[in-house]
């Protein structure tokens, strides 16, 4: 991001997205410590990895955090990991990235899964998707 209109911008997006999960009643909780956001409501939570170093981290608001998650969620979800594409992959380091591929992405769904139910459902996924401006 070049401007700070560019930064505005995205700054703007992630409160607003947050925000529309909070009015969803969910409870979003950065934790330093490990790079995770956390995102509950009654009594159930889920926790979302994020890469990043120390110093990125701290300077991360949970707002950005959670935009990050519904950007990394809607990647893995467009991806194909069908044997139609990973069998034909020769080479023999990514052959054997392939299973922490697969076991990422089913973590991955796990995790928005049970998002997606805190959120009330596909409905309300798609509309923080939309709010994310992801669609």
């Amino acid at each position: 991001m070049n401007t700070s209109t560019e930064r505005d911008t995205y700054v703007a997006r992630c409160l607003r997205v947050a925000g529309a999960a909070r009015a969803a009643g969910v409870t979003l909780t950065k934790h330093d410590k490990d790079h995770v956001l956390e995102v509950s409501r009654d009594g159930a939570s889920v926790r979302f990895p994020i890469v990043t170093d120390d110093r990125l981290w701290r300077e991360t608001t949970v707002e950005e955090a959670f935009y990050a998650v519904l950007v990394d969620a809607r990647g893995f979800a467009a991806a194909d990991l069908s044997d139609a594409i990973v069998v034909p992959i020769t080479d023999e380091v990514e052959k054997s990235e392939i299973s922490l591929i697969k076991r990422d992405a089913a973590d991955e769904k796990s995790r928005m899964d049970s998002l997606t139910a805190m959120l009330g459902g596909e409905s309300q996924l798609a509309a923080l998707y939309a709010t994310a401006d992801l669609t």
